[in-house]
């Protein structure tokens, strides 16, 4: 099975194309760096021992998404790719709203056009809002505080409005907290420009 993975070359894009890899999975990446770096895909193949597929593009532009499910047998997308950083989504929630939901919708429409039936979404447990923790999928999502937050709240809304009026279509909403560490072999992780220090209970 081929599986496009948007964002492939980012923090956890990076992490899902080695265990996606390792399990026998096809992978193709589509990523525009803007927040990784190109040495990162040579690194998975390194990890892996196999190699993938790279495309450097944005996934907002519909034509180059389009050409890469033209080229190849999408059997399903697991998009990961868009603008990730809550306090610069409040000073530029223009460019939050466009390239997220951009990115989405585009996404979607290859794999509608294309016949791909299996759609997995890198959501945020942001979507929750102000809701008492521990969160609980049942539970009625609330308005979020920023713009990143939104943009995840509105893509979810439009695929499954999408997933409603196309049956075949399967949608699958990760929503966590912000991970932290590396791989193992300490080749591929997230990359800090200062300490950060964690608290952990035990």
């Amino acid at each position: 099975m081929n599986i496009l993975v948007a964002g492939g070359a980012g923090y956890i894009g990076s992490h899902t194309c080695v265990v996606l890899l390792e399990a026998g999975y096809n992978v193709i990446v589509a990523d525009n760096l803007c927040n990784s770096k190109a040495v990162v895909i040579d690194m998975i193949n390194k990890i892996t021992g196999k190699k993938l597929l790279f495309y450097n593009v944005d996934v907002t532009d519909e034509s180059s998404v389009d050409s890469i499910f033209s080229k190849h047998r999408v059997d399903g997308v697991m998009h990961f790719a868009g603008l990730k950083s809550v306090g610069e989504s409040v000073e530029k929630p223009l460019d939050y709203y466009c390239n997220n939901i951009i990115a989405t919708l585009v996404l979607i429409k290859s794999c509608i056009k294309y016949k791909d039936s299996n759609f997995v979404f890198s959501s945020s447990a942001t979507v929750y809002g102000d809701n008492d923790v521990p969160f609980k999928e049942t539970m009625q999502l609330r308005p979020t505080s920023n713009p990143y937050g939104e943009t995840k709240v509105m893509s979810e809304k439009i695929l499954t409005d999408i997933a409603k009026v196309n049956s075949d279509f399967s949608v699958s909403l990760l929503r966590y907290f912000n991970p932290v560490g590396a791989h193992e072999s300490g080749l591929i992780g997230e990359e800090q420009t200062e300490f950060q220090i964690i608290s952990c209970r035990t």
